[in-house]
């Protein structure tokens, strides 16, 4: 027989017929005789083999393009056994809601696959790109899918439609992940660039683009990146292959980094990590497999080592994954998966199943733990029968590859009521400035790298008893004669609270400083912004009254302090802190008076019950020993008094209900309590704690009854007084162990004798202040709880999750007189608030109607709960301001910021006109059009800002759009400026360069490099007479760079002049 030319792949010959498949993709059903086509199946690929058989009903037969079926002849139907890819399969992503698969491989596919049926349910071709990793959105129909160009796409299943192209990366995506929560997603690529997406909503956007922090020359893989299971933790191996970094996913703020290549002391060579792996959120351990085939589990938190598993694979382990119940690990290398009992109990803690061919990429389990995947050379679905935790039987040496599931049986004791599982404390805080490329504002470091920086740290501090006395400077204000007074000794008790419990309290006796002076993990503990500038030592102020300049406004509100904002609803009183500087505002006008007194950041407030005085505290001055507190008049705004006692900064204070004490209470560094008498303000007793605390406050029902917060405990105190003397007895109360190791981070004191505390774990619990036993908790939130407001049967509460809640908490009166066995179902949650930030104050009145709240945003917002509205009071640049100018008319100023935004403020009203906001990038430097020769109109009203990626943008403040955006620099722009007639843009960048462009065209249209090497520092125009200093042009303008150098141009731009 002789075919039209067509290769035959494969032939089958039966006793009635004969079937061949071709290059065509044809099957073709013939007679012996071959004298015509009796059937033919069209396959979208070559046929590569065929197979009759034994019954001569049906033809098998497979295509190169990795599908599998049989052409049924009697019905003359085609069915679809099995599909797959055509190359290897480069890494994948499982969903249990749906318990669907998706897979990428380098035959250029992207399939998505049914878990249950096995069958293929979608197939997309990206045509000139490689896809190379891929994840499941945890609880939408979303893929996300990250491929060779750098490009990452995002499609809708259910709409079978591309979603959105993220181009943040250039080159191949080596890591792609969700958070288990689904709010974010996390990018990076080979080039060590990493990007953050919020994906609240279902197209996601770029939050945060950081550049060279994931490690270049570790190694391109699909599971580069892995996020905790609370949704709070992202790691990867970066900024080199020897270094482990931790951040804060919400913010990619910079955490802890564990330097691998230091672990082995013994080694020969360095060390390097190759894939991280979070433990299940209860453990609080990061799993690191290493190149000298290791596997290190370390402590999330600390990044200590806790122990290591070695040797894992004769080669390097190219993935690893932990079950969600933390008994089993799977690890992958040598072509071969292994399955690891993850506590190590046995002589061999490990069994190995082959099956691949070729190296596999990457294993996981399914999110039900019932089976495991592995690809590589082909896909492989494992049943794993090692039933998870709840159903497992006691452990011993089993196959979790054969167990059966008749053999398990109930655990003994196991509660019939559902575990409810305790969230990991918190790890992250609210914004801190740094000075490192990394940490760029966001929330602070929690972690210390290692042990010894905190011990060589304390080092060098020294507490002899001279410097030890706390000095009390009283001020001569006006014409008033006031008294200074200096106590004898500073008076401490040595007791911890933990060996205080029997009541003896001793005043003159000190204790050494604990070693530790680790940061809490809670955000509600206050760390002053990084500064780089001190004041001059020669600085005088000028005498009061003779001041030539006098401060008007202050616009902002500093959301990195802590209760730094309060108001009393009675009289009006509202008062807020910006930087070292009280703002007293009347809510009601809108006017300011400002108090000056402090010269470093101030961290809290406090306010007298009858609002007649205010306390306020900073850090240490220049050449002062001690932190500042200062006191206030409320009524005429003067200082009476400055209390010297805390080291180093003060975490709260509080007034007591009668006004005749006041506590202060130090940092995690200082760990002193203050108690001070109002009238005098003498030193009273001054007490060391054991431990950090974050808050404190006084009984409503007694002066004499106060109580803190901290590590694991509620602190309640009792003030004895015996004439001068005054003794502190103290007993802690440690919180529910159903709880776990938390923080208990805020607290207020409700009716009667309730005291209500919060976790940074998300969670309130209600305390008997007369047994001080906790008789009842709840799940308030899923963040830290850092503020908390009681007013008659309700409670307020804010959390990092930028939240704001209003619980109804009437019945918790009776529920405890059932003690623990109180039930949280009777707590009502009335109302729920988000803001743009982490809750950091709060104030409201006795009904909890309405109130003023503080986020970490800088911003101060009227809640009103009966209408459900929340209203800005204040609102400021997050963090810092980079440049401020006003506009032609005087009217109006434009600032920037840090914070990549554009603001325009009337200057009468001091209000926020409009703002401009880019994402992921600092605003730089900004400059106003000048007024035009022609009329000035509104349309003509054009402000240009310069950003750190080398782009300027112009703003039509009218239109309140951007206009034009354009990229002459290629580094951060440093400088811009108008031309004297507004028809040139002037920008200089942080190389030296300055780049003339125009704003009509967007066209740069020449670059000067007569100060390359030194950044541009000012840029200034101005207008002269055509011929003056025997130059031509209509225009003179100046350059400066930080290197001293200042050149003069001059210019005319319709004639293309300028020298």
């Amino acid at each position: 027989f002789s075919g039209p030319g067509i290769a035959i792949n494969s032939m089958s010959v039966s006793s009635t017929f004969c079937a061949t498949g071709s290059e065509d993709g044809y099957l073709r059903l013939w007679p012996l005789d071959f004298s015509a086509v009796v059937l033919e199946a069209e396959h979208e690929a070559p046929v590569s083999s065929v197979c009759i058989s034994p019954d001569s009903r049906k033809v098998l037969c497979t295509t190169a393009a990795g599908n599998l079926g049989y052409l049924d002849i009697q019905p003359r139907a085609y069915n679809t056994l099995m599909r797959s890819h055509e190359g290897s399969v480069l890494a994948f992503s499982v969903e249990g809601i749906w318990k669907q698969m998706a897979t990428v491989s380098r035959d250029n596919t992207i399939r998505v696959w049914d878990l249950v049926s096995m069958q293929q349910l979608y197939d997309f071709t990206a045509a000139e790109e490689t896809p190379c990793a891929v994840a499941f959105h945890p609880t939408q129909q979303i893929l996300a899918c990250g491929f060779d160009s750098g490009m990452v796409r995002t499609f809708s299943l259910a709409a079978s439609d591309l979603l959105v192209e993220h181009k943040q990366h250039r080159t191949v995506i080596t890591g792609l992940t969700f958070s288990p929560d689904g709010n974010f997603m996390f990018s990076s690529c080979l080039q060590g660039t990493l990007a953050l997406y919020s994906c609240t909503a279902q197209k996601s956007h770029v939050l945060r683009v950081l550049g060279n922090v994931v490690a270049r020359d570790a190694g391109s893989g699909p599971d580069a990146l892995a996020v905790s299971g609370d949704s709070r933790l992202l790691a990867f191996v970066g900024p080199s292959k020897y270094v482990v970094t931790v951040m804060e996913a919400c913010s990619l703020d910079e955490l802890l980094r564990v330097d691998i290549s230091i672990l082995d002391l013994n080694g020969t060579a360095l060390d390097s990590a190759v894939r991280v792996c979070f433990a299940p959120v209860p453990r609080g351990e990061l799993l690191v497999s290493t190149s000298s085939n290791k596997i290190l589990v370390l402590d999330a938190k600390t990044g200590r080592l806790v122990r290591e598993v070695s040797p894992v694979h004769k080669l390097s382990c190219s993935s690893l994954a932990l079950s969600k119940d933390g008994r089993y690990l799977l690890t992958a290398g040598d072509k071969v998966i292994k399955v690891w009992d993850y506590r190590m109990r046995f002589d061999i803690s490990f069994q190995v199943y082959i099956g691949h061919s070729e190296p596999v990429r990457q294993v996981a389990f399914t999110p039900d733990q019932r089976h495991v995947v592995s690809v590589g050379d082909a896909i492989f679905l494992w049943d794993f029968l090692a039933l998870p935790a709840e159903r497992s039987p006691p452990a011993e040496h089993t196959n979790p590859f054969l167990f059966t599931a008749g053999s398990s049986e109930k655990l003994k004791d196991a509660s019939e009521t559902p575990r409810q599982t305790v969230p990991l404390p918190l790890l992250s805080s609210p914004p801190c400035l740094d000075a490192s490329s990394v940490h760029q504002a966001g929330c602070q470091s929690v972690f210390s790298e290692s042990d010894k920086e905190e011990e060589a740290g304390l080092a060098g501090s020294s507490r002899n008893g001279d410097k030890d006395a706390s000095v009390l400077v009283v001020e001569s204000v006006r014409n008033e004669e006031l008294i200074v007074v200096r106590p004898k000794a500073r008076q401490e008790s040595s007791r911890s609270p933990g060996e205080s419990a029997n009541g003896k309290s001793g005043k003159e006796t000190k204790s050494p400083k604990s070693r530790c002076s680790v940061r809490p993990d809670s955000y509600r503990h206050f760390t002053p912004r990084f500064k780089a500038s001190v004041l001059p030592q020669s600085f005088l102020s000028p005498p009061a009254g003779s001041e030539v300049l006098k401060l008007k406004a202050v616009i902002g509100y500093n959301g990195n302090g802590r209760g730094n904002m309060v108001w009393n609803p009675d009289t009006g009183f509202f008062a807020y802190t910006c930087g070292c500087v009280i703002v007293v505002e009347d809510l009601h006008s809108g006017s300011q008076n400002h108090w000056l007194g402090h010269a470093e950041e101030i961290s809290t407030l406090a306010v007298s019950h009858d609002a007649q005085v205010l306390a306020s505290a900073s850090g240490r001055r220049n050449g002062d020993s001690r932190c500042q507190i200062c006191i206030w008049n409320v009524q005429d705004g003067v200082c009476t008094a400055s209390l010297f006692h805390h080291e180093t900064q003060v975490q709260a204070m509080a007034f007591s209900r009668d006004d005749r004490f006041l506590v202060t209470l130090g940092d995690y560094s200082d760990q002193t309590l203050a108690l001070w008498n109002t009238y005098t303000y003498e030193l009273m007793s001054s007490t060391r704690i054991s431990e950090p605390v974050h808050e404190v406050a006084f009984s409503p029902l007694s002066h004499r009854e106060l109580a803190c917060v901290g590590k694991g405990a509620v602190t309640f105190w009792l003030l004895e007084q015996q004439g001068a003397d005054v003794n502190l007895k103290v007993h802690r109360a440690p919180a529910p162990d159903v709880l776990g190791p938390v923080e208990l981070t805020s607290l207020c004191y409700g009716a009667d004798t309730l005291l209500y505390s919060g976790t940074n774990s998300g969670q309130i619990c209600v305390w008997d202040t007369e047994t001080n036993c906790c008789f009842m908790t709840w799940e308030a939130d899923e963040g830290e709880i850092g503020v908390l407001v009681c007013g008659r049967d309700r409670l307020v509460s804010g959390s990092n999750a930028k939240r704001i809640r209003l619980w109804a908490v009437a019945a918790v009166q009776e529920l405890r007189l059932k003690g623990p066995d109180a039930s949280s179902s009777s707590v009502l949650l009335e109302h729920e608030i988000t803001l743009d930030g982490t809750i950091v104050s709060a104030a409201f009145d006795d009904s909890l109607e309405m109130g003023i709240v503080g986020t970490t945003a800088g911003t101060l917002w009227y809640i009103n709960w009966t209408e459900s509205t929340s209203i800005r009071l204040i609102s400021g640049h997050k963090n810092k301001v980079t440049e401020a100018c006003f506009s032609p008319d005087e009217t109006h100023c434009v600032t920037c910021g840090e914070d990549g935004s554009v603001r325009i403020w009337s200057l009468g009203s001091m209000e926020l006109v409009v703002q401009f906001q880019v994402l992921n990038q600092s605003c730089q430097c900004l400059a106003w059009k000048p007024r035009p020769v022609v009329a000035w109109g509104a349309e003509s009203q054009h402000v240009v800002a310069g950003y750190s990626d080398g782009t300027i943008r112009v703003f039509s403040i009218s239109r309140t759009e951007m206009e034009l955006k354009m990229h002459p620099h290629a580094v951060a722009v440093t400088a811009v400026a108008y031309s004297a007639d507004g028809e040139m843009i002037l920008s200089g960048g942080k190389d030296g360069l300055v780049a003339v462009s125009s704003p009509r065209t967007g066209m740069t249209i020449r670059v000067l490099a007569d100060h390359k090497g030194s950044p541009i520092t000012v840029l200034q125009c101005t207008r002269k007479q055509y011929h003056d200093f025997g130059v031509e042009g209509g225009e003179l303008w100046l350059a400066t760079s930080s290197d001293r150098r200042v050149s003069v141009w001059a210019s005319d731009w319709l004639k293309d002049k300028c020298e």
